[in-house]
């Protein structure tokens, strides 16, 4: 095994950790929103500060954390690969947001406004995981033609 591939799995060992505490982080921001209840905020502020919370904890910083992290970060393919999932996952997650927002509304014109950020966040979902995991694939047969371990 090569420095880069054990550099990989010791990365990918931290990944976990660092989902495991943010997971836990998100359970604990659970009761936010009462919180935000209770201190009197308006609806559209309240949806506001949770999907910007969310937004943070659930996508910038662990793209930022990787992008400190990853032993390839210097990578040109790295780096390309990390902007178009930040970018993928934030508009299916802002899509998504739409999509319960105008579904609420309940006009004829809302449901097919939440169809569209539906197809819209979809689309972005799919194309952000098929350019991660051909990431993984060229990490991988990069591990296979080194001698190492994927």
């Amino acid at each position: 095994m090569n420095a880069k591939t054990l550099d990989l799995e010791q990365y990918t060992r931290d990944r976990r950790r660092l989902n495991t505490r943010l997971g836990l982080l998100m359970v604990a921001l659970i009761p936010v929103p009462a919180i935000l209840l209770h201190a009197r905020f308006e609806p559209l502020q309240m949806l506001t500060t949770v999907v910007i919370v969310a937004e943070g904890v659930g996508i910038v910083y662990p793209v930022w954390w990787r992008s400190k992290h990853h032993p390839y970060r210097e990578d040109g393919r790295e780096k390309r690969t990390r902007l178009i999932a930040a970018a993928c996952r934030t508009l299916a997650f802002v899509s998504l947001v739409g999509v319960m927002v105008s579904w609420v509304v309940g006009s004829d014109l809302s449901s097919w406004i939440a169809l569209a950020f539906l197809v819209a966040g979809g689309a972005a979902f799919v194309v952000g995981f098929e350019v991660e995991e051909r990431w993984k694939r060229i990490l991988r047969r990069r591990a296979d033609q080194t001698g190492g371990d994927p």
